[in-house]
């Protein structure tokens, strides 16, 4: 619980107006998590960006990274830890966008969530009919464990 917490502070940390401790997504303990063995591949990766973002987070409160800077980065690990993939290309295509205007003030903390959360619910319900399926979004899993929302596939 203590993990989402964070990770829902990284992404208000990236992309909100003021304090880290403001929360970007709503919180529903066991919403993003899969019960089935298959899972763990995805949960190892989704974990690992999360602690990504973490770190990212904290070179942001420090002064050190701008938001964008550290979408950026988030970005390059994602292709390091998880691959590039058609689905987590564009969610990812979509969340530094949000990033960008959030950061130039063009959209607030509000609206960059309900955005992006409605992005995510719109592939949601693409995916069953999405073809060809990528193994393995985890980048959008990662998105969507933050937002309490269950993960592409399952």
């Amino acid at each position: 619980m203590k993990k989402l917490i964070i990770g829902l502070t990284v992404l208000g940390g990236l992309t909100a107006c003021g304090s880290l401790q403001q929360i970007a997504a709503p919180v529903h303990p066991g919403g993003g998590a899969a019960s089935a063995p298959t899972a763990r591949p995805v949960s190892s990766k989704v974990e690992q960006l999360l602690a990504e973002a973490n770190r990212l987070a904290d070179r942001v409160k420090s002064g050190e990274l701008t938001r964008t800077a550290a979408a950026d980065q988030l970005g390059a690990a994602r292709l390091r830890i998880a691959g590039a993939n058609a689905v987590d290309n564009d969610n990812f295509a979509v969340y530094r966008q949000l990033t960008v205007e959030r950061e130039a003030g063009r959209i607030d903390s509000d609206a960059f969530r309900a955005r992006l959360e409605a992005h995510l619910r719109e592939w949601m319900r693409r995916w069953p009919k999405y073809t060809p399926k990528p193994a393995d979004p985890a980048f959008s899993n990662f998105l969507l464990k933050l937002y309490g929302l269950p993960p592409l596939g399952y």
